[in-house]
């Protein structure tokens, strides 16, 4: 169901769930007036209107905590994949000094490993999985690095930076597919519904005289409200959205290492 929703459009979701939620609702409002007297609710607007700000402070505290915490959550997978993308090309640059068939696999393998990034786990993270077969390029560089038995000071100080790069590509990819799968719990969002449903249907109970300006102010709680959880949504896995992190950083890691193959440079030793 989760990747059914996510299946769609962000800008179609939005506007969709937006509708329905203030069709639903305006529905239930214009029930409860018709049900019972007007001046039922507008007898007790002055008593609502301390009670419902309240409890809409205490609504907005909440939803405004975990907006603030999914959206840490959001710019931290955005650096990671930075971090990953930049320690692939610097793994690819600090080969340089590293023995020329060692060199040449671990560039290999950078270069592979960027590729799969873009044309297989990034699709895959749409779907909350991930390639294993990255993994097990990263741990090929890492052997034929790690294995190697320097020659001299050159070879020992590069296969030195160059692990160190592996090692941050490594953790970046193990931190970013732990991200990709913790999102909001279903107990937060089960509170989130609740409270929003609380203080929705707390507008049901003031009265005006024009029951079309109290039916637009409600729609206008329905729309906020909703659309904040919407953004929540779309943002609680990072990788998932189409509002998410795309494969840019590794699009630009693969322009960066072809333009190092066969751009001017390419006859440098770097």
């Amino acid at each position: 169901m989760i990747n059914l929703l996510y299946s769609v459009p962000a800008a179609v979701l939005l506007p969709v769930v937006v509708a329905l939620a203030v069709t639903v609702f305006g529905g239930g409002q214009i029930y409860v007036h018709r049900r019972f007297s007007s001046q039922d609710f507008v007898a007790h607007n002055e008593v609502g209107g301390i009670i419902i700000a309240v409890t809409g402070t205490l609504y907005a505290v909440v939803l405004g905590f975990l907006t603030v915490v999914v959206w840490q959550h959001f710019l931290e997978a955005r650096e990671l994949v930075v971090l990953e993308s930049g320690a692939d090309i610097d793994a690819w640059h600090t080969a340089v000094g590293l023995p020329a068939a060692v060199r040449q696999r671990v560039r290999d393998d950078m270069l592979t490993y960027a590729k799969i990034m873009v044309d297989r786990e990034w699709p895959m993270m749409r779907r909350g999985a991930f390639d294993e077969s990255a993994a097990t390029v990263a741990m090929d560089a890492i052997d034929v690095t790690g294995t190697l038995v320097p020659g001299n000071m050159g070879e020992s100080n590069a296969q030195t930076v160059t692990l160190e790069q592996l090692d941050v590509m490594h953790d970046a990819r193990q931190r970013r597919i732990a991200i990709n799968r913790s999102g909001v719990s279903w107990f937060e969002w089960l509170v989130l519904l609740v409270g929003a449903a609380c203080v929705i249907c707390f507008c049901w109970l003031f009265g005006l005289r024009n029951p079309r300006t109290q039916l637009l102010m409600t729609s206008t709680v329905v729309t906020v409200i909703v659309s904040i959880l919407v953004l929540l949504f779309e943002l609680q896995y990072p990788f998932r959205s189409d509002v998410g992190i795309g494969p840019d950083a590794w699009e630009a890691a693969l322009t960066h290492i072809h333009q190092m193959q066969t751009g001017e440079m390419m006859n440098m030793r770097m």
